[in-house]
Order: C-alpha cells, then sequence, then structure tokens
C-alpha cells in the first residue's frame, strides 16, 4: 500500500515536470529560428495579390500588327520598277508598320521611295539594328540611305533601285542589232522594285527582334494619307 502511494507522488511530479519544460519564454526560444520564421512570414508566394490583383507582371505583347505576306521572289538582272498590284499585294502591308511610298527630296519632290523611322528600344539595340542591316546589303549586293539619331535612338532608312526596267521591258542585256527594241529594253529607270520590298520586310523581321529581346510593344504610326499610295499613279516616273 505504501509502496503505490509513493509511486503515484512521483509520476505526478515527473507529469508536472514534463508540462514546465514544453511551456518555455519568448527568450527562452533561439534567436536563429525567430528570424528564420519571420523571413518566412515576409517572403511573398508566386500567387499572392496585391489590391485584388497577383503581384505577378503580366506578359508584354511584343506585337500588335499584322503578318507581313511572303516577298516577292528575288530578281536577277534589272528588276522591274513596282505595278499597282504590287503595290496592293506588298506595300499596303507595310503601311500599317509606318512605312511610307514618298519623295526623297522635300516638299514633295524627287523619286518616290520606300522609307521608315525606325525608333529603337536602346542603344545597344540601334547599333544592332545597323549592323545587321549592313549585313544584309553585303549578302544581296543591295543598299539602303541610311540616317541614324543616336539621341532618339532612331534611325531613318530609305531604299530604292539605282538600276531597274519598266515592267515588261526584258531583263537581260538585249542583243546587239535588235534595234528599236533593244534600245527600249536597255533603258534605266530608278524607283522601287522587288529588291526594297524584300529588304523593307527583312528589317521589320530585325526590328520585331529588337522589340522581342527588350519586351517592348510594336506600336507603329501611320504615315500621311498623301505618303501612302494605292496606285502607280500617284507616284512620279512610275507609269
Amino acid at each position: 500500500m505504501h509502496h503505490t502511494f509513493g509511486a503515484a507522488i512521483r509520476r505526478a511530479r515527473l507529469l508536472s515536470l514534463s508540462h514546465k519544460a514544453l511551456i518555455r519564454s519568448p527568450a527562452s526560444i533561439p534567436r536563429r529560428l525567430d528570424v528564420s520564421a519571420r523571413f518566412l512570414s515576409t517572403k511573398p508566394s508566386e500567387n499572392s495579390i496585391s489590391g485584388g490583383e497577383s503581384t505577378r507582371a503580366p506578359p508584354l505583347k511584343t506585337s500588335s500588327v499584322t503578318s507581313l505576306p511572303a516577298p516577292p521572289r528575288a530578281q536577277k538582272f534589272k528588276p522591274p520598277i513596282i505595278t499597282t498590284p504590287d503595290i496592293k499585294t506588298y506595300i499596303e502591308p507595310l503601311y500599317e508598320r509606318g512605312w511610307a511610298l514618298a519623295p526623297i527630296l522635300p516638299a514633295g519632290h524627287g523619286l518616290a521611295v520606300l522609307r521608315k523611322r525606325f525608333e529603337l528600344p536602346s542603344s545597344e539595340a540601334l547599333h544592332e539594328f545597323l549592323a545587321d542591316l549592313k549585313d544584309y546589303e553585303a549578302t544581296n549586293n543591295h543598299h539602303a540611305k541610311t540616317q541614324a539619331d543616336e539621341l532618339d535612338r532612331a534611325v531613318l532608312v530609305s531604299t530604292w533601285t539605282h538600276v531597274a526596267r519598266r515592267p515588261g521591258a526584258a531583263a537581260a542585256p538585249p542583243r546587239a542589232g535588235a534595234g528599236a527594241v533593244a534600245a527600249a529594253s536597255d533603258e534605266k529607270v530608278q524607283g522601287v522594285t522587288a529588291r526594297d520590298i524584300r529588304l523593307a520586310y527583312e528589317l521589320e523581321k530585325m526590328f520585331e527582334r529588337a522589340l522581342a529581346a527588350s519586351g517592348t510593344e510594336y506600336r507603329a504610326q501611320l504615315r500621311p494619307e498623301a505618303e501612302r499610295p494605292r496606285t502607280v499613279e500617284e507616284l512620279v516616273g512610275y507609269s
């Protein structure tokens, strides 16, 4: 009887000590664990929201313009200058991207050429754009006129073909003694050709890559309607 009563008292004391060991004051908690707890509690989760919206930035839209059609095939010898169907098929889609078919000289004088001012997202992007253009020119033996503006990170590109022919004229040099037909075929004119359209399309690819690399949206600014002709009859020297 006495032995049983003593054993009960010892068990009661052990339970009391175990309970006190579990109840520790805040000061007794190791500081390392306390700091870790605060860090974990303040780290935002990927799905956290603020003001009813996710803290994750929405994806950037890099292009809001219509895709271009396939470019015209490359031309050997003297390429023909553009026709009204060419404007409809290949150049009107460029108008939507800020291109113009406008006279190269001020006040609406001179030959109409394809031109656009490209505004790049950074100086580095501008230099890379110009380097890519130079590579294209060397590979295709066709050069554009450029006016770069380092301050605005922009470049005005104008392109036309210096040695071209009128539509329907022979592309290859005529044979000797072909008479009036030979003289007509040997006529050299300047103007926009498939070479310039292909260059413009390639520039658009370069521009889109530069915008996508920086997460910048493509925002085209239409040129005035006078710089967006629909027929060759509106162009001096083309009809």
